[in-house]
Protein backbone atom coordinates (compact mmCIF):
# COMPACT_ATOMS: atom_id res chain seq x y z
CA UNK A 1 0.00 0.00 0.00
CA UNK A 2 1.04 3.72 -0.88
CA UNK A 3 3.24 5.09 2.23
CA UNK A 4 1.35 8.41 1.85
CA UNK A 5 -1.86 6.26 1.77
CA UNK A 6 -1.14 4.25 5.16
CA UNK A 7 -0.25 7.99 7.05
CA UNK A 8 -3.68 9.00 6.12
CA UNK A 9 -5.25 6.16 7.21
CA UNK A 10 -3.12 5.87 10.42
CA UNK A 11 -3.99 10.20 11.27
CA UNK A 12 -6.77 10.01 13.83
CA UNK A 13 -7.79 13.30 12.69
CA UNK A 14 -8.62 12.23 9.50
CA UNK A 15 -10.80 9.64 11.31
CA UNK A 16 -12.62 12.37 13.63
CA UNK A 17 -12.97 14.27 10.22
CA UNK A 18 -15.19 11.31 8.54
CA UNK A 19 -16.75 10.59 11.56
CA UNK A 20 -18.13 14.27 11.64
CA UNK A 21 -19.27 14.07 8.04
CA UNK A 22 -21.07 11.05 8.80
CA UNK A 23 -22.93 12.83 11.43
CA UNK A 24 -23.94 15.77 8.89
CA UNK A 25 -24.98 13.14 6.34
CA UNK A 26 -26.86 10.73 8.06
CA UNK A 27 -29.98 13.35 9.11
CA UNK A 28 -29.38 14.19 5.19
CA UNK A 29 -30.36 10.81 3.97
CA UNK A 30 -33.00 9.86 6.25
CA UNK A 31 -34.52 12.88 4.85
CA UNK A 32 -34.01 12.67 1.47
CA UNK A 33 -34.87 8.81 1.79
CA UNK A 34 -38.35 10.20 3.45
CA UNK A 35 -39.21 12.66 0.87
CA UNK A 36 -37.92 10.21 -1.58
CA UNK A 37 -41.22 8.55 -1.21
CA UNK A 38 -44.42 8.22 -3.56
CA UNK A 39 -46.36 9.75 -0.12
CA UNK A 40 -44.11 12.66 0.87
CA UNK A 41 -46.20 15.81 0.73
CA UNK A 42 -45.71 19.73 1.20
CA UNK A 43 -46.04 19.58 4.99
CA UNK A 44 -43.15 17.37 5.37
CA UNK A 45 -40.62 19.67 3.31
CA UNK A 46 -41.51 22.14 6.06
CA UNK A 47 -41.00 19.48 8.52
CA UNK A 48 -37.26 19.07 6.93
CA UNK A 49 -36.30 22.61 6.65
CA UNK A 50 -37.51 22.78 10.57
CA UNK A 51 -35.47 19.77 11.20
CA UNK A 52 -32.15 21.27 9.72
CA UNK A 53 -32.44 24.95 10.93
CA UNK A 54 -32.21 23.42 14.80
CA UNK A 55 -29.86 21.04 13.40
CA UNK A 56 -27.10 23.74 12.30
CA UNK A 57 -28.33 26.14 14.94
CA UNK A 58 -26.93 23.43 17.47
CA UNK A 59 -23.98 22.14 15.20
CA UNK A 60 -20.62 23.01 17.46
CA UNK A 61 -19.16 24.52 14.60
CA UNK A 62 -20.65 27.80 14.39
CA UNK A 63 -18.98 29.64 10.90
CA UNK A 64 -20.06 26.59 9.43
CA UNK A 65 -23.99 26.36 11.03
CA UNK A 66 -24.27 30.01 10.28
CA UNK A 67 -22.93 29.53 6.76
CA UNK A 68 -25.50 26.38 6.09
CA UNK A 69 -28.28 28.37 7.88
CA UNK A 70 -27.82 30.83 5.00
CA UNK A 71 -28.25 28.93 2.19
CA UNK A 72 -31.72 27.38 3.58
CA UNK A 73 -32.80 30.95 4.04
CA UNK A 74 -31.74 31.56 0.43
CA UNK A 75 -33.43 28.35 -0.72
CA UNK A 76 -36.95 28.98 1.71
CA UNK A 77 -36.63 32.63 -0.06
CA UNK A 78 -36.95 30.84 -3.78
CA UNK A 79 -39.53 28.54 -2.95
CA UNK A 80 -43.43 29.53 -3.07
CA UNK A 81 -43.79 29.65 0.98
CA UNK A 82 -47.51 30.08 1.21
CA UNK A 83 -48.13 26.51 -0.05
CA UNK A 84 -45.99 24.78 2.33
CA UNK A 85 -47.05 27.00 5.38
CA UNK A 86 -50.78 25.77 4.60
CA UNK A 87 -50.37 22.67 3.80
CA UNK A 88 -48.36 22.61 7.82
CA UNK A 89 -51.16 24.76 9.00
CA UNK A 90 -54.38 22.62 7.04
CA UNK A 91 -52.84 19.81 8.92
CA UNK A 92 -55.04 18.68 11.95
CA UNK A 93 -52.34 17.17 13.55
CA UNK A 94 -50.04 20.34 13.72
CA UNK A 95 -52.49 23.17 13.27
CA UNK A 96 -50.74 26.48 14.14
CA UNK A 97 -48.64 24.67 17.28
CA UNK A 98 -45.03 25.08 15.70
CA UNK A 99 -45.38 28.60 14.68
CA UNK A 100 -44.85 32.04 16.64
CA UNK A 101 -46.46 35.30 16.85
CA UNK A 102 -44.92 36.16 12.93
CA UNK A 103 -47.51 34.27 10.86
CA UNK A 104 -50.63 35.98 11.80
CA UNK A 105 -53.93 34.46 11.14
CA UNK A 106 -54.86 37.21 8.42
CA UNK A 107 -52.24 36.27 6.33
CA UNK A 108 -53.44 32.82 6.07
CA UNK A 109 -56.85 33.83 5.25
CA UNK A 110 -55.39 35.71 2.59
CA UNK A 111 -53.32 32.96 1.44
CA UNK A 112 -56.20 30.81 1.42
CA UNK A 113 -58.55 33.24 -0.29
CA UNK A 114 -55.65 33.85 -3.07
CA UNK A 115 -55.03 29.91 -4.15
CA UNK A 116 -59.30 29.15 -4.16
CA UNK A 117 -59.67 31.75 -6.29
CA UNK A 118 -56.55 30.96 -8.52
CA UNK A 119 -57.37 26.85 -8.70
CA UNK A 120 -60.98 26.77 -8.72
CA UNK A 121 -61.72 30.01 -10.72
CA UNK A 122 -64.46 31.53 -8.43
CA UNK A 123 -64.96 33.71 -5.13
CA UNK A 124 -65.09 31.81 -1.63
CA UNK A 125 -68.45 32.20 0.16
CA UNK A 126 -67.58 30.57 3.16
CA UNK A 127 -63.60 30.30 3.58
CA UNK A 128 -62.93 31.79 6.07
CA UNK A 129 -65.60 30.93 8.49
CA UNK A 130 -64.92 26.98 7.62
CA UNK A 131 -61.25 28.12 8.38
CA UNK A 132 -61.77 30.22 11.68
CA UNK A 133 -63.86 26.74 12.57
CA UNK A 134 -60.54 24.74 12.13
CA UNK A 135 -58.42 27.27 14.08
CA UNK A 136 -61.11 26.68 17.26
CA UNK A 137 -60.75 23.21 16.76
CA UNK A 138 -64.93 23.12 16.26
CA UNK A 139 -65.69 19.63 15.76
CA UNK A 140 -64.63 17.61 13.31
CA UNK A 141 -61.52 19.58 13.57
CA UNK A 142 -60.51 18.35 17.11
CA UNK A 143 -57.66 15.78 17.70
CA UNK A 144 -60.52 12.67 18.79
CA UNK A 145 -61.51 12.83 15.23
CA UNK A 146 -58.83 12.62 13.11
CA UNK A 147 -57.02 10.14 15.16
CA UNK A 148 -59.98 7.86 13.57
CA UNK A 149 -58.34 8.42 10.38
CA UNK A 150 -54.87 7.13 11.11
CA UNK A 151 -53.50 10.75 11.08
CA UNK A 152 -54.45 10.83 7.25
CA UNK A 153 -54.64 14.34 6.65
CA UNK A 154 -56.40 13.63 3.27
CA UNK A 155 -59.09 10.88 4.22
CA UNK A 156 -59.32 13.43 6.50
CA UNK A 157 -60.34 16.12 4.77
CA UNK A 158 -62.41 13.85 2.58
CA UNK A 159 -64.68 13.17 5.35
CA UNK A 160 -65.35 16.72 6.56
CA UNK A 161 -65.69 18.12 2.54
CA UNK A 162 -69.55 17.42 2.90
CA UNK A 163 -69.96 19.95 5.56
CA UNK A 164 -66.66 22.55 4.85
CA UNK A 165 -66.61 22.30 0.75
CA UNK A 166 -64.58 25.64 0.05
CA UNK A 167 -62.05 24.90 2.89
CA UNK A 168 -61.50 21.05 1.66
CA UNK A 169 -60.84 22.05 -1.41
CA UNK A 170 -58.00 23.93 -0.74
CA UNK A 171 -56.85 21.72 1.81
CA UNK A 172 -57.17 18.41 -0.81
CA UNK A 173 -55.22 19.72 -3.71
CA UNK A 174 -52.49 20.49 -1.01
CA UNK A 175 -52.39 17.37 0.35
CA UNK A 176 -52.85 15.80 -2.67
CA UNK A 177 -49.77 17.00 -4.25
CA UNK A 178 -46.67 14.70 -4.39
CA UNK A 179 -43.05 16.88 -4.13
CA UNK A 180 -41.28 14.89 -5.89
CA UNK A 181 -41.60 12.77 -9.40
CA UNK A 182 -40.22 9.35 -8.34
CA UNK A 183 -43.28 7.63 -9.19
CA UNK A 184 -43.35 8.77 -12.41
CA UNK A 185 -40.04 8.02 -13.09
CA UNK A 186 -40.66 4.19 -12.09
CA UNK A 187 -43.76 4.59 -14.75
CA UNK A 188 -41.14 5.58 -17.64
CA UNK A 189 -38.91 2.70 -16.53
CA UNK A 190 -42.01 0.13 -16.94
CA UNK A 191 -42.62 1.76 -19.74
CA UNK A 192 -38.74 1.60 -21.23
CA UNK A 193 -39.22 -2.57 -20.58
CA UNK A 194 -42.43 -2.52 -23.12
CA UNK A 195 -43.10 0.19 -24.96
CA UNK A 196 -40.20 -1.39 -27.88
CA UNK A 197 -39.73 -1.69 -31.54
CA UNK A 198 -41.15 -5.53 -31.07
CA UNK A 199 -43.43 -4.97 -28.64
CA UNK A 200 -45.29 -1.92 -30.93
CA UNK A 201 -45.75 -4.67 -33.59
CA UNK A 202 -48.57 -6.27 -30.79
CA UNK A 203 -51.75 -5.71 -30.45
CA UNK A 204 -52.21 -6.04 -26.83
CA UNK A 205 -53.68 -3.52 -24.47
CA UNK A 206 -50.43 -1.77 -23.41
CA UNK A 207 -52.00 0.10 -20.93
CA UNK A 208 -53.19 -3.50 -19.56
CA UNK A 209 -49.59 -4.40 -18.98
CA UNK A 210 -48.28 -1.23 -17.17
CA UNK A 211 -51.36 -1.72 -15.00
CA UNK A 212 -52.40 -4.78 -14.54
Amino acid sequence: MNSGLCQVLLDNDWWEKIELLQDILLPYCGVLNKLQCDKARLFEVLHAIGYFMQFWKCFPDSDLGDQMISRLEKRWSQWEQPLLLLSFVLHPKYHFAYFNNDLSFTSLGRYLTYYYKAWFKKRPLRLLLEFEDFRQKVEPFNNETFEQFGYDAFKFWGYVEGDYKELAAVALKLFGMCVNAASVERMWSSMGFLHTVRRNRLKVSFQNLIYN
